[in-house]
């Protein structure tokens, strides 16, 4: 009996109705000494609370898409710190690839941001007021080792989007978004990346699933493709040592954040080269987009594969075999319409399923980071060294 199944709901509903049910009947039925009887009283109350509570959870895990799919997914216990998923499935291809290298930061002036320590194992912190958008709100940053290590290369980065409802600490913690990648850069075949977490939804009035931007700009309603695309990248840019050329740039997202990646990269070709859905879905749900069907279009990767002509970038879809939610079969569909379409042969599209990897959770997400950031490695820049600047002379113009 699964946390999923009829049976289990059903079951948990029943206990609750029992439970009170009993508690009325014997309430004032019961004999012996009054501490005794408030003593078993007491124990009828915090035994209604936990079935009830527990019949209310098992339905909302239901509605909310199946966020635990099994008892081993609800406690944890299928973290699979720094391995391949095994038994996954699908069109990924794990061969090596050579991309060009990326093209290291320009000198020249730069727009200096403040940054604290988060508490999220090294992240750093800081509130960014978007000179493009006029958004303002968090970002974390992450440094690999190397970057300390070696000051005079560029490293490349990947930018993280989280789900919605969600917030970035949601890679930050139950992720283990940086236990991941410093387990598969030990292999020596995945690159250290800066690695760069936005909020999604910056503004707290555009944070629910039916009027989330989904990432992207809406006339007078919100610029959340620019936030993210111009704002955080020329932050990152300005204030680390990053590649400045879209190989040296990827971006990785689940659910809504998987949506996100999967238009940005086909959006944004000269931004980022290539792109990880994680669960993600490829159509707009919110009716921030659904309800103007032109940017209903010009938003959805299924529809950008489907009928235009799309760069030459890579995307990777993922998906879990137990996730009701986010279901494999609209990957399925996203690969038929990229086939059927001559003008979209210049796209690398891949997948790959995990039957076992969980429901639609981080759980279940974690489990394909080690591949993904190996795919990642295989299709964008490794670190690249920075040519030292001449030095100046006292008659030169500085």
């Amino acid at each position: 009996m699964s946390p999923l199944s009829l049976s289990f709901r059903i079951a948990a509903s029943v206990a609750a109705v029992l439970v009170a049910a009993v508690t009325f009947v014997l309430w004032n039925r019961l004999r012996g000494p009054v501490p005794f009887r408030v003593a078993i009283r007491g124990l009828f109350v915090l035994l209604g609370e936990a079935v009830a509570t527990l019949a209310l959870l098992a339905w909302l895990n239901v509605a909310y898409g199946g966020l635990f799919v099994s008892w081993s997914d609800l406690l944890g216990n299928q973290s699979m710190n720094g391995a391949y998923f095994a038994g996954q499935v699908g069109e990924v291809h794990l061969n090596p690839v050579a991309p060009a290298p990326a093209a290291p930061p320009a000198p020249g002036p730069r727009d200096r941001q403040h940054f604290t320590q988060a508490g999220y194992g090294g992240f750093t912190e800081t509130i960014l007021t978007g000179r493009e958008s006029g958004t303002t709100s968090q970002v974390y940053v992450w440094t690999p080792p190397q970057y300390a290590t070696e000051p005079r290369e560029a490293f490349p980065v990947l930018e993280l989007l989280h789900g919605v409802p969600g917030d970035p600490q949601g890679w930050m913690g139950p992720m283990q978004v940086i236990a991941h990648l410093e387990d598969a850069m030990a292999t020596g075949t995945v690159h250290p990346y800066i690695l760069v977490v936005p909020n999604v939804t910056p503004s707290s009035a555009q944070a629910a699933p039916w009027n989330n931007p989904e990432c992207s700009d809406i006339p007078g309603y919100a610029n959340s493709a620019t936030w993210l695309t111009q704002d955080v990248r020329g932050m990152v840019l300005d204030n680390f040592r990053a590649l400045d050329s879209a190989v040296g740039w990827g971006v990785m997202g689940y659910s809504t954040g998987g949506f996100c990646a999967a238009k940005l990269v086909l959006q944004y070709p000269d931004l980022y080269h290539a792109a990880v859905s994680l669960s993600g879905y490829y159509t707009p749900e919110s009716l921030a987009l659904t309800s103007d069907p032109g940017l209903d279009h010009a938003n959805s990767p299924q529809w950008m594969l489907g009928h235009e002509r799309t760069p030459a970038v890579s995307l990777l879809l993922t998906g879990s075999g137990q996730d009701p939610e986010d279901p494999v079969s609209e990957i399925t569909q996203l690969l038929a319409a990229a086939k059927a379409n001559p003008l979209s042969r210049a796209t690398e599209v891949r997948s790959f399923v995990a039957p076992l990897g969980g429901g639609h959770n981080q759980s279940a997400w974690e489990k394909m980071l080690p591949t993904a950031f190996t795919w990642l490695s295989q299709r964008l820049s490794a670190p690249q060294p920075i040519a030292p600047q001449p030095a100046t002379s006292p008659g030169d113009t500085p």
